[in-house]
């Protein structure tokens, strides 16, 4: 088969450009060509002689809106022309194109994300909050556009589904397809402070994720980390114009804490942690929650993060709801005190990380793109680009 996967990174170290990176490798194990429609393809899948890289950029305009428009735009071109000489399957990323696809993986739902109290509309209008919103309603209609000119839609996760049919997409449409991690990259290792500049004998939890939004519950992470002077936190992500490091002073935890920016050795750093924290606000999945159980972390999140389903056997604790600070306090509390449940849950994990591979992520995702018929389709659903292949 020639199969065109359309979204902005097929790279190995960026959340959604890792699921696709996963899923060419194993289309090219499998033999397929691959068209990659991309901004940015990791080099050692440029290199391959059965994929054809269209480099697809956003113009470099400066918001995020304008990008994404030219980056459809042009990729709708790019598809056009790569019919003209046959294509079999299309895979697209949300709403990536104007053209229609037969497979889309879908990792995150605008609606849903209007619809959580999170969201910045309900903090009060601002010029930055008023862009917020409209971004998120056109970017609802779009998907709901896209999705509905899709064969298949794949969920990365149960809460995904879920926001899916809420939205009312015939659940026949919908698969579900876990996110997955690479075991062999994430795995357990010894707690050692000294890697984030953090004094011994204390018990460190990482945080990885936005550091400059309140979406992921930084805010409150440091609030908690008040009252729980036996822990230390080190965070991962670009702290830079963000409120934290100076909540983090006016709560007087900031020196138990070690804002490290954007970093590529996070399978290190999770080795070298005791627990991971993320109460997120809201989370269609999140993959650093797999690669933290991966790593035999135990895990503190909220049930508003996809993966958190996943880890339910014994491996995380889930909170029911992330501004609640004295369940978080608790929680952090609980572990940091006990290292045999820490490791307890951590042993819990990675056994169920292992079970989510991203080898057994890619394989789902080619057998439902090599079938012959994705969808029982409905008249006018995804027509003009799936075939069968002799």
């Amino acid at each position: 088969m020639r199969i065109a996967v359309v979204t902005q990174k097929i790279v190995h170290h960026d959340g959604q450009g890792r699921v696709n990176a996963v899923v060419v490798t194993e289309l090219l194990r499998r033999g397929h060509e691959v068209v990659a429609v991309a901004a940015e393809v990791a080099a050692d899948l440029r290199s391959h002689p059965r994929l054809r890289w269209v480099p697809v950029g956003d113009g470099g305009v400066p918001t995020r809106l304008a990008k994404d428009q030219i980056f459809a735009w042009r990729a709708g071109r790019a598809l056009a022309e790569e019919r003209r000489r046959g294509l079999d399957r299309v895979v697209a990323n949300g709403f990536v194109s104007w053209a229609r696809s037969d497979v889309n993986a879908v990792h995150f739902v605008h609606s849903a994300w209007l619809r959580s109290p999170a969201h910045p509309i309900r903090k009060g209008l601002s010029p930055l909050s008023f862009y917020r919103a409209l971004y998120t309603l056109l970017n609802v209609a779009f998907e709901r556009w896209s999705f509905r000119r899709s064969g298949r839609l794949v969920a990365v996760s149960r809460t995904v589904r879920d926001e899916l049919l809420a939205d009312g997409h015939d659940p026949d449409r919908v698969t579900v397809i876990d996110n997955g991690v690479d075991v062999g990259e994430f795995r357990p290792g010894l707690p050692d402070p000294s890697l984030f500049g953090l004094p011994p004998g204390v018990p460190v939890a990482l945080f990885v994720g936005d550091a400059r939004s309140d979406r992921k519950n930084l805010d409150g992470i440091l609030r908690a980390l008040a009252g729980v002077p036996g822990l230390s936190l080190a965070v991962v992500g670009d702290e830079r114009g963000g409120p934290f490091p100076d909540l983090a002073q006016s709560l007087g935890v900031a020196d138990r804490v070690r804002f490290l920016g954007h970093r590529r050795d996070v399978a290190a750093l999770m080795r070298a942690a005791d627990l991971f924290v993320f109460p997120t606000r809201y989370e269609p999945f999140g993959l650093v929650l797999l690669e933290a159980a991966a790593s035999g972390l135990p895990v503190v999140t909220t049930r508003l993060s996809g993966a958190g389903r996943l880890l339910e056997e014994g491996a995380v604790i889930l909170l029911d709801d992330p501004e609640d600070e004295a369940a978080l306090v608790g929680a952090l509390r609980r572990l940091a005190a006990d290292p045999q449940e820490r490791r307890r849950m951590g042993d819990a994990g990675r056994r169920i990380a292992e079970r989510q591979d991203w080898s057994v992520t890619a394989g789902l995702y080619a057998d439902l793109v090599e079938s012959p018929e994705p969808l029982n389709r409905r008249a006018g659903e995804g027509q003009g680009v799936l075939r069968s292949t002799p």
